[in-house]
């Protein structure tokens, strides 16, 4: 007996198909990163990632509302859930964004001080030394607060680079639904382990690679997840450790603009202990904060621009299924 293919298969197909554009920019994107700018990722490989998340659940809020599924069926359980946990990942994304902002706020604080001269008066030199440790507590505790927010949450951030095709799935499902919410499920959790990656902490995924699911969505989506989740393992391996290399451990936020930020703030420690250009030391530090925060800013509001489309959707389904649809 033939298998029968789902009357929405060209609908999927090219859902699919912009799911592979989307993650060919994403791979653009990731490449810029790599040596020598070495900027893994900085804000607009963030700023890449959500807004490939956000399409790609967008997109698939209007392919199920086109599907004709039957109100209060399986798949509105499956499709609330995916949908539920990509809120949660949210939140926690967006409170390890906020806790990385507060860092930016004692950075600049130090700027403010340095420019002043750090040598001008003993009780200045006191207070740059105080805000020097502050600066150096906070980054511990920003690590340390957004390594439990993973722990805890890690079963909505799904911190996996690749996750592969149940052995029982049946992709055909509700009209081809099930193989789209597959192939969503798949994307979302390579781009909420960059995002973890990015604001909360590094948390080494041992796998890099789709596995094999050109089968079931078509070659240019399965080679583009694969070549992007390849591209983020060996720029995360050269971040480590490079980190690891220059003393700043393993783990930890690994976003560019807040690296930075925290090597300025090093660097001026350094310039007042050992009388370097202070002036210099602070602008840096400066510089760098501004970045920092501006950064924290532009994600904490993608992520809430996400979260509200994601809610939105779930309503807007509901609303469907309770309209007998």
């Amino acid at each position: 007996m033939s298998v029968k293919q789902p009357p929405s298969s060209s609908t999927a197909a090219a859902f699919y198909a912009t799911l592979a554009r989307g993650l060919d920019d994403l791979d653009r994107a990731l490449a810029a990163s790599s040596p020598p700018s070495s900027s893994f990722l900085s804000l607009p490989t963030l700023r890449a990632a959500l807004a490939l998340l956000r399409a790609a659940h967008a997109g698939l809020a209007r392919l199920v509302a086109s599907l004709h599924l039957p109100g209060g069926a399986a798949w509105l359980d499956e499709y609330m859930d995916e949908a539920s946990r990509l809120c949660d990942a949210c939140r926690a994304l967006r409170l390890g964004a906020a806790a990385v902002e507060g860092y930016a706020g004692s950075a600049a604080q130090l700027a403010s001080l340095l420019m002043q001269g750090a040598s001008s008066s003993p009780h200045l030199s006191r207070q740059v030394a105080r805000a020097i440790s502050v600066c150096r507590r906070e980054a511990m505790a920003v690590k340390e607060e957004n390594r439990a927010l993973v722990e805890t949450r890690a079963e909505a951030l799904a911190l996996r680079l690749s996750e592969g095709v149940p052995a029982d799935a049946k992709l055909g499902g509700f009209n081809g639904f099930r193989g789209v919410l597959c192939a969503t499920r798949m994307l979302t959790s390579f781009l909420l382990t960059l995002l973890s990656w990015g604001v909360l902490h590094y948390w080494p995924a041992p796998n890099a690679g789709a596995g094999d699911c050109a089968a079931y969505f078509g070659a240019a989506f399965a080679t583009a997840l694969s070549r992007a989740q390849q591209r983020a393992a060996a720029e995360a391996g050269r971040s480590v450790a490079a980190a690891a290399g220059g003393g700043g451990g393993g783990g930890g936020v690994m976003m560019h603009e807040f690296r930075r930020a925290r090597a300025a703030v090093e660097e001026a420690k350094e310039a007042v202990e050992r009388g370097g250009d202070v002036a210099a030391a602070a602008a840096e530090v400066g510089l760098r904060a501004g970045a920092l925060r501006a950064a924290c800013d532009d994600v904490v509001a993608l992520i809430d621009d996400l979260f509200d489309e994601v809610v939105e959707g779930r309503k807007k389904l509901l609303d469907l299924c309770s309209g007998g649809n």
